[in-house]
């Protein structure tokens, strides 16, 4: 464990003195604040907040991230929420980008499970703005890992799938769209071209985002169990792309993404992590 690693792991386990974690969940943009907040689609309880600078942490740069972990509680399941997350592209070394989630993970006595959130693109013109997405994989042929050294850890079941029956079960209680799907891993920040469209496609993936997949390494390397949710957030290269369109589209999704999550945690046929 790097030196900042163990900072910002002993910082995240005096913000919660001794309270438990069954879920970590990661925000991706514009997510975070409504799901975080106490009048939110989860409807958190016994809110608890700190900042990541508080954590030793840089906070993010980029418009709709947050820059905290919030706990509560959702029905009698323990979550800690990231609010936003960093990202490479803005200049930070990839073990910074993970040291939040990681410190999660670490935190307390037992491993809780963690979904990851993400606000992405679409690959194939039958996902529409708006769609949820669970993730059964990834592809990440050119992209950072968190990984040093000889960690040659098993990924052929990286995204769980127990979990992401959950999802589906949760969606259909909500009465939400939610469909399967593989995330592809662009570096960003800027949006793709036609032709990486096209490649990431051809390689079987259904979304692309700049994030999420170096998360998933790094939760797994420590035997948590991932969930993967993206919500489709603009098409394909083939029109012009804003980032502000995005956070429309997320702002837009907060209930259905909220009844989504909340199902999942709460989900009395699972056992605690």
């Amino acid at each position: 464990m790097t030196d900042e690693q163990s900072r910002v792991t002993t910082h995240v386990q005096r913000f919660l003195e001794g309270r438990p974690i069954d879920w970590v969940i990661v925000c991706g943009s514009g997510l975070g604040s409504a799901l975080a907040d106490a009048a939110g689609p989860l409807g958190l309880v016994d809110r608890r907040e700190v900042s990541l600078a508080d954590l030793g942490l840089p906070a993010p740069k980029v418009a709709g991230h947050g820059q905290a972990l919030v706990w509560g509680r959702v029905g009698d399941r323990a979550v800690c929420l990231q609010t936003g997350r960093l990202h490479p592209y803005e200049g930070h070394a990839i073990a910074t980008c993970v040291a939040a989630l990681r410190a999660m993970i670490l935190a307390g006595p037992q491993r809780p499970h963690v979904l990851l959130t993400a606000a992405t693109g679409a690959l194939r013109p039958q996902l529409q703005s708006g769609q949820l997405v669970a993730l059964r994989d990834q592809l990440n042929l050119f992209g950072p890992t968190p990984l040093v050294g000889p960690e040659f850890i098993d990924c052929s079941q990286l995204y769980d799938s127990g979990l992401r029956e959950r999802l589906h079960r949760a969606a259909h209680e909500a009465r939400t769209s939610l469909v399967d799907g593989v995330y592809a891993h662009a570096r960003g920040p800027q949006y793709e071209t036609p032709a990486e469209v096209a490649a990431l496609r051809l390689l079987g993936g259904d979304v692309v985002g700049m994030s999420t997949t170096y998360e998933a390494v790094a939760a797994r390397a420590l035997d948590a169990k991932i969930a993967g949710l993206a919500l489709v957030t603009n098409t394909a290269a083939d029109v012009g792309l804003d980032h502000a369109d995005v956070q429309r589209t997320s702002r837009a999704a907060h209930q259905a993404l909220g009844a989504v999550i909340g199902g999942l945690v709460r989900d009395d046929t699972a056992t605690s992590p």
